[in-house]
């Protein structure tokens, strides 16, 4: 008898104070953003391997105030059509910001989506890589069809309204 008590004891003391603890690691293991390197040859991989979906591309920074105010945004569209369209961010921030920078603020603002910083060492290589008109201010945002193709590039801090309206067409 006395051992069936010991082991409910024990039971009871795992599912008071171990799971908790156990549980609440899990969910921020969930907020423990990956943050990788990609060069050229990586982001060409990501653009033409879609896998039937969109891939809507932004190009952003910490220090960027627009590109700030209009992740949250990117976060909720990420969600809201994750099965139609795949998302990613590339953070222009230096490659050894990730634990400093990058990774705090991806983690404030809950990222869902897959993000990279640039390790490109030639910047108008990554730029006219993307789009030869593109001038390098950021945020920009890259869009492209199941099969790899620019459909839609835009400058400048979008709502989530402005971004929708631009998927919704796409899309639809």
């Amino acid at each position: 008898m006395k051992i069936y008590f010991r082991l409910l004891v024990l039971i009871f003391i795992f599912l008071i104070v171990v799971f908790p603890v156990l549980a609440q690691k899990q969910e921020t293991g969930n907020n423990n953003p990956a943050v990788e390197k990609i060069d050229i040859k990586k982001l060409n991989s990501i653009i033409q391997n879609r896998a039937g979906k969109y891939l809507l591309l932004n190009i952003w920074a910490t220090w960027c105030e627009p590109c700030r105010e209009e992740f949250p945004a990117l976060v909720k569209l990420g969600e809201k059509y994750k099965d139609r369209i795949e998302f990613v961010g590339i953070s222009v921030d230096y490659p050894d910001e990730v634990d400093s920078k990058i990774k705090p603020f991806l983690k404030s603002v809950n990222s869902g989506f897959a993000n990279y910083v640039n390790d490109e060492k030639n910047p108008d290589k990554f730029i006219s890589n993307l789009n030869q008109d593109w001038d390098g201010s950021v945020p920009a945002t890259f869009i492209f069809d199941a099969k790899g193709k620019q459909v839609k590039y835009f400058t400048g801090g979008k709502t989530f309204d402005e971004f929708e309206k631009v998927i919704l067409a796409l899309i639809n």
